[in-house]
């Protein structure tokens, strides 16, 4: 009997824990799609049947009247901007606020893709 009320606790805490972040982009009000619990939106990808890329590009034309979208990397919310006038927005003005990109270059040699403005990863 103990057993059994240990597995359920553990199924639950498991459950809450892999679901704790998925009402982050309802409090906003912004759409989104439901998540998968502890995959996100991102299950394709960690499946690999689809690239990153091609689940924002779905992300992005499945809201045609949404100025940003809501997306869900796993626990991690993020957001797909649609609008070009945030997009410019945060390219100029709010850039020391965004500009993490989560792309890890070489130390020493410097891929020439990461020499752009939409690599740019602050002062290293």
């Amino acid at each position: 009997m103990i057993t059994v009320i240990i597995a359920i606790i553990t199924v639950l805490s498991l459950y809450v824990f892999g679901t704790r972040t998925y009402k982050y982009w309802e409090q906003r009000g912004i759409k989104y799609d439901k998540p998968i619990p502890f995959l996100g939106n991102n299950a394709r990808n960690f499946l690999m049947q689809a690239s990153q890329t091609e689940i924002v590009v779905e992300m992005y034309w499945k809201y045609p009247k949404e100025k940003v979208v809501g997306f869900y990397r796993a626990f991690r919310p993020e957001l797909v901007v649609r609008d070009p006038e945030i997009v410019k927005r945060v390219l100029t003005t709010d850039f020391i606020h965004f500009y993490p990109r989560g792309i890890n270059s070489h130390k020493k040699v410097i891929e020439p893709m990461l020499r752009n403005l939409f690599f740019a990863d602050g002062d290293v």
